[in-house]
């Protein structure tokens, strides 16, 4: 477990979080935000590096220059509804395109993946481990690593 699963559980903050991170946030913020920077650019690039070297050319996306989220395209054949279901039996958690679009059947084949909580380990193993759960169900990548899969 613990492959790009998000930690969020509720609907939000209590009050007294709130109240907290109001006093603390007006003399943080700016060195805050300036230390996370560094940090999700690095998951980004482990994410990005992750999705080519084990789904390759089967793939598109956009690099990211902000956010902690990617969109990802996969061939049409594959469904991420079913992915999702299949990924997270197995401690991977992604985000189905038709969930998260307004035109949900024709995003089926997309998935938007978080890389702003899990380390980087936690990414490249998960991202590892999505392609063979991919191609069990859909053939998708017939190459991960550069290795042909059989």
């Amino acid at each position: 477990m613990g492959h790009i699963l998000p930690l969020k559980t509720d609907a939000g903050s209590g009050a007294m979080e709130q109240m907290a991170l109001a006093e603390y946030l007006p003399g943080h913020f700016d060195a805050h935000v300036a230390g996370l920077l560094p940090m999700l650019q690095a998951k980004a690039e482990a994410l990005c590096e992750a999705l080519d070297a084990h789904f390759g050319a089967s793939v598109e996306y956009e690099r990211p220059v902000g956010g902690i989220y990617l969109w990802v395209t996969l061939p049409e054949n594959v469904d991420t509804d079913r992915l999702y279901e299949v990924a997270l039996a197995q401690g991977v958690e992604i985000n189905p395109g038709s969930q998260w679009t307004v035109d949900g059947a024709v995003n089926r084949h997309r998935m938007r993946l978080c890389f702003g909580h899990p380390p980087i380990d936690n990414i490249r193993d998960g991202v590892a481990k999505l392609a063979n759960i991919c191609f069990e169900e859909f053939g998708v990548p017939v190459r991960s690593a550069n290795v042909g899969r059989e």
